[in-house]
């Protein structure tokens, strides 16, 4: 079984940004480590450069609301489909899911090659990351935009010579709740069989059999 609203796509999100390189003259290839919310240096080692993702809000979608009914056989992916039922189900409730991702660096050319690849993972416009449904067989894609950019270096440490290189992007996935269970099953109808003899009991006596 998969993940439901905001848990699929907080990991949709990581696996989105997971992946990045850096290199310097002493590592050619230095892979970029992501969490969720800063590393705490009792946890887990604070290795520069690292990108963290926060989830800053959620925001109810209604100029994209939409209502009315829907039917499939699996639930919008939650249950298996079962041979002659269909699910019913009001349209999902929209929202848009805020996230802060915010990259780290101590040198320049780390940060650079951040901002690169970066820019390529949230591009202003077309945008999208892949979300699996709950039952892990199918793949959807939610549009992403990039709603802002900061530069926010800053010195920190008694000495003052410890520099943390900080580019923070406010990006917005498009996204709705989808109901674990469904409203209502619907029972198929396969085949209607009346007036065969073979079936005499089940005919009201007021009916004639032709």
């Amino acid at each position: 079984m998969g993940n439901p609203f905001i848990v699929a796509e907080d990991l949709a999100l990581k696996s989105h940004v997971q992946g990045m390189l850096v290199g310097d003259e002493k590592n050619a290839e230095r892979p970029v480590k992501v969490w969720f919310g800063y590393p705490d240096v009792e946890v887990r080692a604070q290795e520069f450069p690292f990108v963290t993702i926060d989830l800053i809000d959620v925001i109810p979608a209604n100029d994209r609301q939409n209502s009315g009914y829907l039917y499939d056989t699996d639930n919008r992916g939650t249950v298996a489909p079962e041979a002659g039922f269909t699910y019913v189900y009001e349209i999902p409730v929209a929202y848009d899911l805020v996230y802060q991702v915010t990259t780290y660096a101590r040198n320049p050319r780390h940060d650079r090659a951040l901002l690169y690849q970066m820019f390529n993972k949230f591009p202003s416009k077309y945008g999208k990351i892949a979300v699996p449904n709950e039952l892990g067989t199918e793949i959807g894609y939610r549009s992403m935009f990039v709603d802002g950019f900061v530069k926010r270096d800053a010195v920190d440490g008694e000495t003052g010579n410890r520099r943390t290189l900080r580019n923070v992007y406010t990006v917005r996935v498009v996204s709705e709740m989808t109901p674990s269970v469904a409203a209502k099953k619907l029972s198929t109808v396969e085949e209607i069989i009346i007036n065969l003899p073979q079936n005499n009991s089940y005919i009201p006596s007021v009916y004639e059999i032709l």
